[in-house]
C-alpha cells in the first residue's frame, strides 16, 4: 500500500503541475472602459511560469491599452481592433505564478 502510494502521489502532482492555473485577477481597473475585459493566465511550463493578460475588447471603437504587471512593470502597448481580444504575454519562466496585471486603455 505505501510503495503504491508513493509511485501514485509523484504523478498526482505533475498532472496537477501541467494544468494551466489562474492568476488572481485584481478585479476591473479603474479607468478602463465598460466595453474592455481583462483577465489574467499564469501558465505552467517548464522552469517557471508564463504570465500572460488577455485583453478583449467588445467595443465598438479600436482600443490603445498599456499593459503592465506588479512582476514586470515595464509597459507594453498594444492596439486592438473592435470586436477583438490580445494576449500580452508580460512575463516567461517567472518562479511564481502569481501576478497582477495593470491595464488601462482608451478609445479611439
Amino acid at each position: 500500500m505505501v510503495r503504491a502510494l508513493l509511485v501514485i502521489a509523484p504523478l498526482a502532482l505533475a498532472l496537477l503541475a501541467s494544468a494551466p492555473s489562474r492568476a488572481a485577477d485584481a478585479g476591473a481597473p479603474a479607468g478602463l472602459p465598460s466595453c474592455v475585459q481583462v483577465t489574467t493566465e499564469s501558465r505552467y511550463v517548464p522552469y517557471g511560469y508564463n504570465h500572460i493578460v488577455h485583453v478583449r475588447n467588445a467595443c465598438t471603437q479600436a482600443a490603445a491599452c498599456v499593459v503592465s504587471t506588479d512582476v514586470n512593470p515595464e509597459a507594453q502597448r498594444v492596439d486592438i481592433a473592435a470586436a477583438s481580444t490580445a494576449d500580452v504575454t508580460t512575463f516567461m519562466g517567472a518562479n511564481a505564478s502569481a501576478f497582477v496585471a495593470k491595464v488601462s486603455c482608451s478609445l479611439h
